[in-house]
């Protein structure tokens, strides 16, 4: 097995355990136990060498996807940097949105490519990850920028006030060369999804490009999504739209390509063809070739999710 595959699967496993210990473990004895486990991986980590000044601490990284190894989650965001530069043609000086930046995962990739000259903003719900970005980013790279939105999320911003479906990205009009949207759309109710494929729209300059990564409904995939053969696993309906579960439907949720078409087409967004299938849905040649890049929110094998690549008319 390789050294990504062993990565993976602890990687796997560490996510198991952690939506274990979330159901068992008392609200209130949260913040010890939170303390105890940054010291001590802090120092464990520390110790071997693995985590470098941009990679953040185990539990930063735990909240946005099952990071247990840091080489992990230093190759998926050098990995999805190459998947810009590949399939989208992404510049060295760009103007760049990061769109759900979460700790500065693709960020920090990025500090190795983009030249001077270019410009990186980020922007998310999760407060906790934007402020390290703000700690141990920013100071280093004064080009790179970091926001907290307020928007609510059941899963990463529970306490949060504004309504991702009438959210105003905090940035003018026709501002960037490159927009990522990684594994967001993946956890938006219809409304809000609409919401940021129109902001991105207005966002980006004329010619502009936006990557975005999506589980899409179609007659490829909708046979392994009603027999429950996805990674995730997306039984429940919801409207035309297909959900981990009902209690709360943006914890997973999967989009008809149609709906995806006809919003991008809507807000002048036009898609370069063919979209690029990934493997959440099943393995192909194609889709094994996709998740090289590891687009989508988990670096497990066998789980990338569907890349769009649109320009602005």
């Amino acid at each position: 097995m390789s050294s990504t595959h062993v990565a993976e699967t602890t990687s796997k496993v560490a996510g198991y355990l952690i939506g274990y210990a979330k159901r068992v473990v008392p609200v209130s004895a949260v913040p010890a136990m939170a303390s105890v486990l940054d010291e001590m991986t802090n120092q464990a980590e520390k110790a071997s060498g693995l985590r470098d000044e941009l990679t953040p601490p185990l539990r930063i990284r735990l909240h946005i996807g099952p990071f247990l190894d840091p080489r992990l989650y230093r190759l998926t965001g050098d990995r999805n940097v190459t998947a810009f530069r590949e399939l989208a043609g992404l510049q060295r000086g760009a103007k760049f949105l990061d769109i759900g930046c979460g700790c500065g995962r693709v960020a920090a990739a990025l500090t190795r490519y983009l030249d001077p000259t270019a410009t990186y903003e980020g922007f998310d719900a999760a407060r906790k990850p934007v402020e390290w970005c703000h700690q141990h980013i920013a100071p280093r790279f004064p080009s790179f920028h970091f926001r907290t939105t307020d928007t609510f999320s059941k899963r990463y911003n529970p306490s949060g006030g504004a309504d991702a479906g009438r959210l105003v990205f905090p940035y003018e009009d026709d501002t960037f060369d490159f927009a990522f949207a990684g594994s967001v759309y993946t956890h938006m109710l219809p409304e809000e999804a609409a919401n940021f494929m129109a902001e991105t729209a207005r966002v980006l300059k004329p010619g502009g490009v936006t990557l975005a990564t999506f589980c899409l409904l179609n007659e490829r995939t909708l046979p392994a999504v009603q027999a429950g053969l996805t990674m995730p696993n997306l039984v429940y309906k919801y409207g035309d739209f297909q959900v981990r579960t009902l209690d709360d439907p943006a914890h997973f949720i999967a989009q008809p390509e149609s709906y995806v078409r006809d919003e991008y087409a809507k807000n002048g967004l036009s898609i370069v063809e063919p979209i690029r299938y990934g493997t959440w849905a099943g393995l192909t040649p194609e889709s094994e070739k996709l998740e090289s890049y590891h687009l989508g929110g988990s670096p497990s094998h066998g789980s990338s999710q569907d890349a769009v690549i649109a320009s602005k008319d």
